[in-house]
């Protein structure tokens, strides 16, 4: 799984192997897409336009409108809700590529580090996986799938990954996807948000070490972040916050599922999906003395440093996939940061980091909201088949959002042990 730093050296003083020239900058889409099932983007259409009514009732915006709740205006029909059916199309012709940042620090989980990065290395919606190495500079891992390696500047080093199918190389320049590993100076969680200039695509997913999204779940981030570019996307677990009538402090609520208003208004950073943009624009604007809590201290609330720097910026929630979940590529349950702490004292901790932002951002920042994205197509396409006259309650006039969050109740249920 790993090659020592001598060898890399030695590959590179000796010209073992040709490097491929580092992309350029690139926001133009690119060719990825991957044969859909009949009636997919239809239902990606609908899934669209009930999300974009959802949140303009819940906005009193009337009648429904996609600019008006903070949608792309380039993906809809002027003044409404309706998804532009020849922009949609020229999406599916041509999606736009995803940057893969994943953060890792453990010597002894590069098995499970492989398998990931090789995986997205075989992911047609992926243009690089930028790997930011936290662990020892004397143990920086290498990808198996991996070969032209090349160090472009000391703690820099990018390969090039293509994918095997029935032990025959890939062919063409669409098949390579870039490896690049940063060997950081400093373990720290802010290290995530640093690096938006390596970063070739305009979409980016930022993701922990032991979680894999597959090849449709990665098609359903990129529609979803071309319809909501300015905010924050991701998969279950969400939260949300309330004031403590008793304290008038505000209070962590751990399953907004089971609340009567299913409200949320940020996502645990296990997945996040949102532009290059937002993160160099984190980094630089966000509150200095918040950025040095993240590396001064633990549990670090990178996560709601994020959503209350973004949210406070746009003024919009972020958006829970409430039906796709990653594959997990779980370690052992003590290799996490956070479980040497048992449940009730990480959230106390977490608690007060809400307070300490609060006061921070001077307010309560984060925009909740109850509407909630499907990104599993196919599945509505089998709902619709199966004579569900509900699939998209916002659409027909009924407005039942418990039918937007029933593919996520069994996840909260599910989920009563997390200790984020």
């Amino acid at each position: 799984m790993r090659t020592p730093p001598l060898l890399y050296l030695l590959a590179i003083a000796h010209g073992a192997r040709v490097a491929r020239e580092k992309p350029k900058m690139r926001d133009a889409p690119v060719h990825g897409a991957r044969t859909q099932p009949k009636g997919y983007w239809r239902a990606v259409a609908s899934e669209l336009r009930n999300y974009c009514t959802c949140r303009s009732d819940e906005s009193r915006v009337a009648p429904a409108d996609a600019g008006a709740v903070g949608l792309n205006t380039e993906l809809f029909v002027p003044g409404t809700c309706r998804v532009d059916k020849d922009a949609l199309r020229a999406h599916a012709a041509r999606p736009a590529k995803l940057t893969i940042v994943v953060m890792a620090y453990l010597p002894d989980q590069w098995r499970r580090l492989d398998r990931l990065v090789c995986g997205y290395g075989k992911a047609p919606l992926v243009e690089k996986v930028l790997l930011l190495w936290n662990g020892p500079g004397d143990a920086v891992p290498n990808a198996t799938c991996a070969d032209a390696w090349r160090e472009t500047r000391p703690g820099f080093l990018s390969a090039t990954m293509r994918p095997y199918t029935r032990g025959a190389p890939a062919t063409g320049a669409e098949a390579a996807v870039e490896l690049e590993v940063v060997v950081e100076k400093r373990n720290t969680l802010l290290n995530r948000y640093r690096h938006a200039k390596r970063v070739p695509t305009r979409s980016v997913v930022l993701q922990d070490d032991d979680v894999f999204h597959h090849a449709a779940t990665l098609d359903a981030f990129a529609w979803a972040r071309l319809a909501a570019p300015r905010q924050i996307l991701g998969t279950y677990p969400e939260r949300h916050q309330r004031v403590n009538e008793e304290t008038g402090l505000f209070e962590y609520v751990f399953h907004p599922l089971k609340t009567k208003t299913l409200q949320y208004s940020f996502l645990l950073g296990q997945t996040s999906v949102l532009e290059r943009a937002t993160i160099a624009d984190f980094v630089a604007h966000a509150p200095r003395q918040a950025l040095a809590y993240i590396i001064s201290h633990k549990p670090t609330c990178e996560d709601l440093t994020l959503h209350f720097h973004n949210a406070n910026a746009t003024a919009l929630p972020p958006i829970v996939f409430s039906d796709l979940k990653p594959i997990m590529l779980q370690g052992k349950k003590m290799d996490q940061l956070h479980t040497s702490v048992g449940k009730k004292l990480w959230n106390a901790r977490r608690e007060r980091c809400l307070n300490r932002l609060a006061n921070e951002y001077r307010g309560m920042a984060l925009v909740p909201s109850r509407c909630r994205l499907r990104g599993n197509a196919t599945q509505l396409l089998e709902r619709e088949a199966a004579g569900d006259a509900n699939i998209w309650p916002y659409l027909g006039g009924r407005r039942d959002d418990a039918s937007l969050v029933s593919a996520a109740e069994a996840a909260a249920t599910a989920a009563d042990d997390d200790d984020d």
